[in-house]
């Protein structure tokens, strides 16, 4: 039994609630998940990355990670030059449909109370200042999105 356990115990060098993308630990099982979900959320940290999937817990107040200033760390990086955000996906989903011409899809799920709504505003803003920024393709995907506002909110709310 000892050797089972051993086996799915985190490496050493692993410290806990410290690894931004969770795939990249050799034993990823439900406890180190969870465990690791539950040291970042009390230090405040609510995104994890599990490989391209971003798990965010909601943490029933504000934080101070939803300003212009993270609105721009955020624009152009690759996946893991930053810790994980809500900002980091819809940049990438940004650059992925200016560079590839194809269409992007965010999968947002949870229970309900869980933050999907706050979620997908914060991607929608985030998309809507990369979309002011400059970028060519960002003007008509802007009008594009506002357009489809109201739309995307009475989804949310049914």
């Amino acid at each position: 039994m000892a050797d089972v356990e051993a086996m799915y115990a985190p490496p050493e060098e692993f410290a806990s609630g410290e690894v931004d993308d969770l795939a990249t630990l050799t034993n990823l099982n439900q406890d180190v998940l969870l465990r690791e979900l539950k040291v970042r959320y009390q230090k405040n940290v609510i995104y994890t990355f599990v490989s391209d999937i971003l798990i965010a817990v909601n943490p029933f107040k504000q934080l101070p990670i939803y300003d212009k200033k993270h609105m721009d760390l955020y624009n152009d990086k690759i996946k893991g030059e930053l810790p994980p955000h809500v900002y980091a996906i819809a940049d990438a989903c940004f650059h992925n449909l200016a560079k590839m011409r194809k269409n992007q899809c965010a999968v947002i799920s949870g229970e309900s109370g869980a933050g999907k709504t706050e979620s997908a505003k914060y991607l929608v803003k985030q998309i809507l200042e990369l979309c002011s920024s400059g970028h060519v393709a960002g003007e008509n995907l802007e009008h594009k999105i506002i357009q489809v506002s109201p739309v995307l909110e009475a989804f949310g709310n049914a």
